[in-house]
């Protein structure tokens, strides 16, 4: 097996958005990856697209990966293999690859999210290392179900509901529900508050609508439960006729709140696992 390792900025993004599709076309969410939505994910997620990587083998593409960069952390945003290359040891010598390169850049950890369901990933990551830190799951609610008004909504600037994110007293939460991923989030995202709890949610005029941060203000701690899911069946009752979803990346531990607002568990979910790099 002779594999090499480039990085994305150079091998070029339209080429390399091309292998990443190629390689999430199998997969259990179908992820059509474009050079502007690489782009993007440099913006939203921290990725680094100089230090993410086009994997060849015998010198043809044969995966890529997505690397975000924070502080001491690094994430690995994405891993995909073409078909034709996997069960051949290559994801683990460009895991190693890209671990040995955090480590030379003085890294102290990584970081990923892999669904539980797909147990080669799964053991994979394990093989390389990384530990469970918890269970992530994701919620949904359909359009048209019925829900309280109460309350108006106040509108805020989404960098206020990302600071209260960023001083919350969730540990170690996911990168992409963090304060700094929350941050980075532009119109036509919104985020709204009442009684001391905020969301910031996509689009409400499409169809369907994501929730991509929740926090509460320091001083609505008690009750906080009940006033996220009082806030949430705001939203939902001040956007009539959408679906409501959360991707697989809320800890399962504090699942009561989408629960107590109508929302239904979703099959799907994901472990959030960490490796010392140091």
């Amino acid at each position: 097996m002779n594999c090499e390792a480039l990085s994305m900025a150079d091998f070029g993004l339209a080429a390399a958005a091309a292998v990443l599709t190629e390689g999430f076309s199998d997969y259990f969410v179908k992820i059509p990856f474009t050079a502007a939505a690489l782009l993007r994910s440099a913006t939203s997620d921290g990725v680094d697209l100089a230090e993410s990587r086009i994997v060849l083998l015998d010198g043809k593409p044969a995966g890529g990966l997505l690397i975000a960069r924070r502080g001491w952390t690094s994430r690995l945003a994405g891993m995909a293999l073409v078909p034709s290359a996997r069960r051949q040891g290559v994801g683990r010598w460009a895991m190693e690859r890209v671990m040995a390169e955090a480590r030379a850049r003085g890294e102290q950890s990584m970081v990923l999210e892999v669904i539980e369901q797909n147990p080669p990933a799964v053991r994979l990551y394990e093989a390389c290392g990384f530990g469970q830190v918890r269970r992530l799951v994701g919620f949904e609610r359909p359009a048209g179900a019925a829900s309280a008004g109460g309350p108006a909504l106040t509108e805020v600037d989404i960098r206020f509901v990302a600071s209260l994110v960023s001083e919350g007293d969730i540990p170690n939460l996911p990168w992409q529900l963090s304060g700094e991923t929350i941050a980075h989030l532009t119109p036509p995202h919104r985020a709204y508050g009442r009684d001391g709890a905020w969301a910031v949610i996509s689009d409400p005029a499409a169809p369907e609508v994501a929730i991509r941060g929740i926090a509460v203000s320091r001083g609505a701690i008690a009750r906080q439960e009940a006033r996220v899911s009082g806030l949430l069946g705001g939203l939902v009752a001040a956007h009539p006729g959408r679906r409501w979803r959360i991707k697989a990346l809320w800890p399962e531990e504090l699942g009561n709140v989408f629960a107590a607002a109508g929302f239904a568990r979703t099959e799907l979910t994901q472990w959030q696992m960490q490796r010392p790099l140091q």
